[in-house]
């Protein structure tokens, strides 16, 4: 009998396509799981958007050291650990009620994985969430201005995510800058966030980026999800998968006084000095409960950090 490979190799095709189709739908990522979301980088984030004066920290006094928590990964929804909210919440009051006034944080900083499938209700907790913690500022620091900066990971775009992320976490966008000058004599910091949702900053932001950050002298910071560069036990697919857009990155953060480079996504804390800046992946709030609390003193351009547990 003559066996039919063509026919044989078509129904394979066709039954392996029924499967895979039936696992991504009845999984809670949705169909984009294995192409890291629906909508390309290009389409979200091409010219970076420059924060207003009314959307930057505000210090009641001059002050040229201050602090910031920067929390990743929180995964709102997720059912594969124990959170614990109530844990975070009394650290970050211990934090808030520090003797030394340049410790207590001022602001918040997210890095993304806000949400774990990119759900309505997974937005509607971590703004409940945000909400507690800017209220219990207001309670212990005195501040109506307590902010939370978000950018996108991965997880934010699952089933179609970005719409509801782009309506429900602030500041909207997810490719933004803004300077702040806490002392008030122009020696300030540039925040940059970009958005590496895809695994890519696409070539459009990387050449906005770029422009942007030649634009000025000043000492910078930059905030994305994926790491740049990361080696955990050789799984380098947390990093940035394109090596060449990875080192083009690197050559120009080097070249225009970025500080450093602070990342999410890979969970666990790493870092790694490239001599002209410091990249430091933090680990996962939901997690490795675990966030880290950043001290810059602009009047010496130093910037330190140290992840704290709770």
């Amino acid at each position: 009998m003559k066996f039919g490979w063509k026919k044989f190799t078509l129904h394979t095709i066709i039954l392996n396509t029924i499967f895979f189709a039936i696992i991504f739908s009845a999984c809670e990522f949705g169909s984009p799981l294995y192409l890291h979301g629906g909508t390309p980088v290009d389409s979200r984030s091409r010219e970076i958007k420059i924060l207003q004066n009314q959307d930057i920290p505000k210090f009641e006094r001059n002050s040229a050291k201050y602090s910031f928590l920067i929390l990743t990964d929180t995964h709102f929804g997720t059912e594969k650990t124990e959170r614990r909210e109530k844990e975070f919440l009394q650290k970050f009051e211990s934090l808030l009620s520090a003797a030394q006034d340049e410790l207590k944080p001022r602001f918040i900083i997210n890095l993304g994985d806000t949400l774990n499938a990119g759900r309505d209700d997974e937005a509607d907790s971590f703004n409940e969430a945000s909400k507690t913690w800017c209220e219990k500022a207001k309670e212990i620091s005195d501040t109506d201005d307590f902010k939370i900066y978000s950018i996108l990971g991965n997880h934010d775009l699952y089933n179609e995510g970005w719409k509801i992320w782009k309506e429900k976490i602030w500041p909207g966008v997810s490719y933004y800058k803004f300077f702040l000058d806490a002392d008030s004599d122009g020696k300030g910091f540039w925040f940059y966030f970009l958005d590496s949702a895809n695994g890519t900053l696409g070539a459009s932001q990387l050449e906005d980026l770029e422009k942007n950050l030649e634009a000025d002298s000043a000492p910078k910071i930059i905030f994305c999800h994926y790491p740049p560069f990361v080696e955990q036990n050789g799984q380098y697919h947390f990093a940035f998968g394109n090596t060449i857009e990875r080192n083009k990155m690197i050559a120009i953060f080097a070249r225009h006084n970025v500080k450093f480079i602070f990342a999410g996504h890979a969970h666990e804390y790493s870092e790694h000095n490239f001599n002209k800046f410091v990249e430091v992946v933090v680990p996962s709030y939901a997690f490795k409960k675990a966030f880290a609390l950043v001290t810059i003193d602009e009047a010496s351009e130093k910037v330190e950090y140290k992840i704290v547990e709770y």
